[in-house]
Parts: C-alpha cells; structure tokens; sequence
C-alpha cells in the first residue's frame, strides 16, 4: 500500500512538473533562463524527500535504468525506443538540473546563446517525453541529489584519475605548476595516455596524440579559452568528462541502478573510472549491463521500432521481454559480468533484436488481415 501510494506521488510531481515546464518554456528559450532553471531546481527540492524515497526504495534494481550523460532524449527521433527494450523501470536523468551550475559560469556573449538555445531544446524534449511517454520514464534529477556524505569518497577518484594520467605529478596543483603547454603536457604524460583520453565522439586515435588536442580545441570552442594556456583548456576538457563519469556512478552506485549511455566519450571515461571501483557492490553489474545497453542502442534500429504505436510497442514488449531474452541469450553462451570484455556479442544482439523486429511485424500483418475482413 505504502509503495503505492509513493508511486502515485511521483506520478502527480511528474504531471506538475510537466505543467511547470510547459509555463517557463517561454522563459527557458531565452536570456531569462537563469532564473527559469532556478525555478526548476526549486521545484525539485521542494519534492527532494519524495523523490529520494522513492529512488531508494522503489526503483533499485539490476533491471532499473537510467537514461544519463546526455543533453537530452530526442523524443523526435524516437530515441526513447531503444531506450525501453532495456529493463522494466526507466528514468530520464532531468539535464536541466544541471544546466544552472553551468550557465552560472558562462558570461553573456556567443556562448550563452549556444547554451540557452540548449536549454530550450532540452526542456522542449523533456515536455513530449512527459506528454507522450507518461509513466513508462519518469524524468528525475538523480544527478541532482548527488548528496550523500557515504559516497563523498568516490569524488576524490576524479582528482587522482586526472592526475594517474601523468608521471612525476602529483595533485592539480602540482599540475598546473608544471605544465603550461601541450609540449609541457606530453612531457609529463603516460605512454598510454592516447588510450586513456578521449577528447571527443569524432577523436581519431589514430592521430598523433598534440594533433587530436588542436582539432579538439576547435571542436570544444564553447567550453575552452583561447586566451588561456594548454594546460588550463587540457583540464576542463578532459577532468569534465571525469567529473560527469563520476557523477553518473555515485548516482547510480546510490540508487541501484544502470546508466544507460549512448556517446561513446561517456561510456569511456564511466568503464575506466569503474575499473578503479570493482570492490564496490553494485558496479560490476552496472559495467556489464551498461556496456550490454550501449551495444543495443548502437545496433539498434529505430525505423523498424516505430512500425507499430507506441502503446502497441510496450505491449509487446512486455509480452515478448526482449530484455530477459538477450540477458538469458548471453549468459546460455556463457557471457557474464566477469568475462563480458572478452567476448563478442556483436551477433547475439542482432539476432535478439532481430526477433523482437519480427515480432512487431507480425503483429502488424494480424492488424491488416483485421482491417482487411472488417472492410
């Protein structure tokens, strides 16, 4: 009963967190943002015991996922799709939590236009997921209530991650004491440091490891600064990454649950900073079935999702559990949390989703033998 209840009380924050959108869009597409996001962020504090209740208690599992490291959906492009093949609870980690810290750093000019035009899309994306999805993913700001005083710790990795990247340096510190330029940085770096860093969804590793720097700066104009060193552009490229991996599993280490990533860059910086984390209950779960889902969306394909309505989508969804075939798929071929990295499942995958494909075409063919006798 009690569970219901809460359940029902997440509903109603969902359907007035959708009317409260719907009223700030205005402002949200504009110079006047700031102070809408502070609205949001109100809003989400004002409901913090609901929420995190119902993210202890409720939405834990090694079938719960969390749609994360990203500036929004696309419900347009049906990337909400893919997204349900994977579990039975799903949440939207709320981007436009985050997006207050961020605009309180940037000055008004070209780059706060680029991030209010944003705003605006995020926020537009986050109102049709609430119109048209419903309950199937509720949109929380898990990153948000980041709080917890246990997992403090795990935020000590992103300084040691950054700094692990050199030789002969030992804090931030002592970084930006002994390096100024690329040249600086390379001096110091790690052999394997082209490995390790990943600049963008485009960085060729192929490249010499100075070259992808530069033609990241020109990529990242937004967030970098021409007038400032190597060094400093360095860091906020590659220690942001670090700090959004960490960020998305303190979260999903506190609440139980899965990240579902669909950028490569992400999915990077999360698997290197879990490997740090092995002895941590939860995350040798959660870097199997990430990985497992990053695999699905990169093979999905959506055209041949949206062949029914979404209602008849989750219903055959529901009934055919695609979810639970690929997992069990796997593990009859042996593939499990401890050995995933060394298997392909490349075929496995396409051959689940190739079945489900199927199974929605069917469905579809009974439909029109129907319409066909009743004409």
């Amino acid at each position: 009963m009690k569970s219901n209840l809460l359940l029902n009380k997440i509903y109603i924050i969902q359907t007035e967190y959708k009317e409260l959108l719907a009223a700030l869009l205005p402002k949200l597409k504009n110079s006047h943002a700031p102070e809408a996001l502070d609205e949001i962020n109100l809003f989400w504090l004002r409901h913090i015991e609901e929420v995190q209740l119902y993210l202890s208690t409720w939405f834990p599992g090694e079938n719960s996922y969390v749609f994360t490291a990203a500036t929004f959906m696309d419900f347009e492009d049906k990337e909400h799709l893919p997204f349900l093949l994977m579990g039975d609870k799903h949440i939207l980690d709320d981007p436009l939590s985050k997006y207050s810290i961020i605009q309180s750093k940037i000055v008004e000019g070209k780059d706060a236009e680029f991030l209010y035009k944003q705003i605006g899309i995020t926020a537009e994306d986050n109102l049709k997921l609430l119109e048209n999805v419903h309950e199937e993913i509720l949109i929380l700001p898990l990153r948000l209530l980041n709080q917890t005083i246990a997992h403090n710790s795990l935020y000590k990795v992103g300084e040691q991650a950054f700094v692990s990247l050199f030789n002969g340096i030992n804090s931030l510190d002592d970084y930006f004491s002994k390096c100024d330029s690329i040249d600086d940085i390379m001096r110091f770096a790690r052999e394997d440091i082209g490995k390790l860093v990943m600049f963008s969804e485009d960085d060729d590793v192929t490249l010499p490891f100075k070259e992808r720097f530069r033609i990241a700066l020109v990529g990242t104009q937004y967030m970098v600064d021409a007038n400032k060193p190597d060094a400093h552009n360095f860091f906020i490229l590659v220690f942001g990454c670090i700090q959004q991996a960490i960020d998305v599993l303190v979260s999903c280490v506190e609440y139980g649950c899965v990240p579902y990533i669909r950028y490569r860059v992400s999915l990077h910086y999360i698997s290197m900073l879990s490997e740090c984390m092995l002895g941590i209950e939860h995350i040798t779960t959660l870097r199997f079935k990430m990985s497992v889902a990053f695999i699905v969306y990169q093979l999905c394909d959506k055209r041949r999702l949206v062949s029914v309505c979404l209602e008849e989508f989750l219903k055959k969804n529901q009934e055919y559990d695609f979810n639970s075939k690929l997992f069990h798929a796997l593990a009859d071929q042996g593939v499990n949390a401890k050995n995933f990295l060394n298997c392909v499942i490349t075929k496995l995958v396409i051959d689940e989703l190739e079945a489900f494909y199927n199974i929605l075409s069917e469905g579809n063919k009974v439909k029109d033998i129907e319409n066909q006798s009743s004409s």
